[in-house]
């Protein structure tokens, strides 16, 4: 079943949890630093973005150098990689030590989240699995992601499941964007399920087995809750079912797309995952979307 966790910042701060700032620019930002402000479609590893800091109560980060990066090994389709350069300070009397992979992330405008990727061996300086900031001198790296070849911006969320995430823009800010909902599930106090339009068939997809198709669906899920995370379980809260009653789980082939969420991920409080669903249907058979929630037990939803 899914879970809703109340986390602090992340088992590898040495301070407490506490309030922090949310997850939007500060009334008077920093300047960002001198850099080409062009979109990650246009940038590469000689052409970069910066960023202005962001802060919470412990860290403060900034974008030094991002771009999509044509060192690393070849892509799967309709992915590349995306190389972002940080520097960061503690803002606490002592060291924070930030762990990548489970706090880590980059989004895009359309609101699709990547992963940093592990051993990235074509980074210069990369951050490694867990960084540690202090406050009297910056620590830099980076960190690699495989995001959609179709990215315009990007901006790196520090998001843990609590309160005290954040977001660093490489270049100008922005706020993630999508199409207006074709479907709206309320899932009580603690999600909002946007159902949006069918999308393209993503080129990252390999053909169809013979007299089978691929029913691709784009959802967005907004954690509603403002101090707790949020664990989902894709492959049994977002299901389609069948004119006989059987249910339809996401086929494995969901791994192979840039823009997913894997069961398990947390979304932290306040903030919103876009995601696509893959699922292996028999041609021609009507389409009912059951959602299996926190509030909401079961809510079926047709679809065109």
């Amino acid at each position: 079943m899914p879970r809703v966790f109340s986390l602090c910042m992340m088992a590898a701060l040495t301070c407490s949890c506490g309030e922090a700032s949310r997850d939007t620019a500060p009334a008077n930002p920093p300047a960002p630093d001198s850099a080409v402000q062009v979109p990650a479609s246009t940038a590469t590893a000689s052409v970069m973005v910066a960023g202005p800091p962001r802060r919470n109560r412990f860290l403060q980060l900034a974008v030094t150098g991002a771009g999509f990066d044509p060192a690393g090994p070849a892509p799967p389709p309709g992915l590349r990689h995306y190389t972002v350069g940080l520097r960061g300070i503690s803002r606490s009397r002592n060291d924070v030590a930030l762990e990548i992979k489970p706090f880590v992330f980059a989004q895009n405008e359309r609101g699709c989240i990547s992963r940093p990727e592990s051993g990235a061996s074509w980074l210069t300086h990369p951050l490694g699995d867990t960084a540690v900031f202090t406050a009297a001198h910056p620590t830099e790296g980076q960190l690699a992601f495989l995001m959609p070849e179709d990215t315009q911006r990007v901006r790196v969320l520090v998001a843990p499941a609590s309160e005290d995430g954040f977001a660093v823009p490489a270049g100008e800010d922005f706020t993630p964007s999508w199409p207006a909902p074709l479907h709206t599930i309320e899932d009580g106090s603690t999600l909002r399920v946007l159902v949006l339009p069918r999308p393209a068939r993503p080129a990252a997809l390999p053909p169809p087995a013979a007299g089978r198709e691929q029913v691709v669906l784009d959802f967005v899920i907004e954690n509603l809750k403002t101090t707790q995370g949020i664990e989902f379980q894709t492959s049994q809260q977002l299901r389609l079912a069948t004119a006989s009653g059987a249910f339809v789980q996401p086929a494995a082939s969901t791994t192979l797309l840039g823009c997913r969420l894997d069961d398990g991920d947390v979304i932290p409080p306040g903030h919103a995952r876009r995601l696509m669903v893959v699922y292996d249907m028999s041609p021609g058979v009507p389409l009912r979307l059951q959602y299996r929630g926190f509030e909401q037990d079961e809510v079926s939803v047709e679809l065109e």
